[in-house]
């Protein structure tokens, strides 16, 4: 059985995913030690800025039809609206070239061998749905289901799978559910206006559960650890990550903290940006 990581990377006008991708996988073979692979709209601007890229495998896909845009933050008194490329993700099971897939969000950043012990087990389908702030304050209830009195939320952040029959019909599952966004956005009382992958897979594990508390989606281990774009980072030590978080009523002011030895969902992709950049150039 072959193992390795995909990580999606789809520039827009303001973030350099492929940048963030490329620092995420050189993350991903220092801890887990397997390959990586890049799923991306745009493999000439790879090859043309990061030739010395740690990419197994190059697979490129079409430019998605559809158009969104978000909101990016970044710290709480600067943003900026753009594209959001997130279509894709449906199309893991068909893309990965392993066997049994580690698939990342290009601002997930691997400080620890902690996945290992999923990869190394026999479970067909992991994720997580528990997740822990670390700004400590903030109301986490959004992440804990999709609604307030909704079916549990999971993260299409980070996840793992193997090539099954059953992990198959998920995926198919999500890209019907994606083409039929507007009625199960309706269905599962769902407020956002964008297309979001976190909710698709929320609701594909409800039903592949049978509408119950089933058994088809094996946590993750211990919790999915995240900032938000609200947030700063300010600096990475080998295993190291420095934060400025948003403070509690103090309308940008921050608090400064420090992880070690911890995966973490960085969404401020600015200023991880700016900081693979100061990295590249010492």
């Amino acid at each position: 059985m072959t193992t390795g990581a995909i990580i999606f990377a789809q520039n827009n006008h303001a973030v350099d995913y492929i940048k963030l991708a490329v620092y995420a996988a050189k993350q991903v073979k220092k801890y887990l030690d397997i390959p990586v692979s890049i799923i991306t709209d745009n493999s000439t601007w790879l090859s043309d800025n990061y030739p010395d890229h740690p990419f197994e495998s190059i697979i490129e896909i079409d430019i998605p039809e559809q158009r969104q845009n978000r909101l990016y933050h970044d710290g709480t008194i600067s943003s900026q609206f753009s594209e959001w490329k997130n279509w894709s993700r449906s199309q893991t099971y068909d893309l990965t070239p392993y066997d049994r897939t580690l698939v990342l969000d290009s601002d997930y950043i691997i400080n620890s061998k902690l996945l290992l012990l999923s990869l190394n087990n026999d479970h067909d389908f992991q994720i997580y749905s528990s997740s822990s702030d670390l700004a400590g304050w903030r109301d986490q209830s959004s992440y804990a289901r999709i609604n307030e009195y909704s079916i549990p939320f999971y993260w299409a952040t980070v996840f793992i799978f193997n090539k099954t029959p059953i992990v198959e019909s998920f995926f198919i599952l999500i890209e019907y559910i994606k083409h039929n966004w507007v009625y199960y956005k309706t269905l599962y009382s769902i407020t956002s206006h964008t297309y979001r992958n976190d909710f698709a897979f929320s609701i594909a594990v409800h039903i592949m559960n049978g509408k119950t508390n089933g058994d088809f989606a094996t946590p993750l281990p211990e919790k999915m650890l995240y900032t938000s774009d609200k947030d700063l980072l300010i600096g990475i030590d080998d295993n190291k990550l420095k934060f400025l978080v948003e403070k509690q009523q103090y309308f940008g002011e921050y608090t400064a903290i420090k992880t070690t030895g911890l995966d973490v969902h960085v969404m401020n992709k600015f200023s991880l940006e700016r900081i693979i950049d100061g990295e590249s150039n010492e």
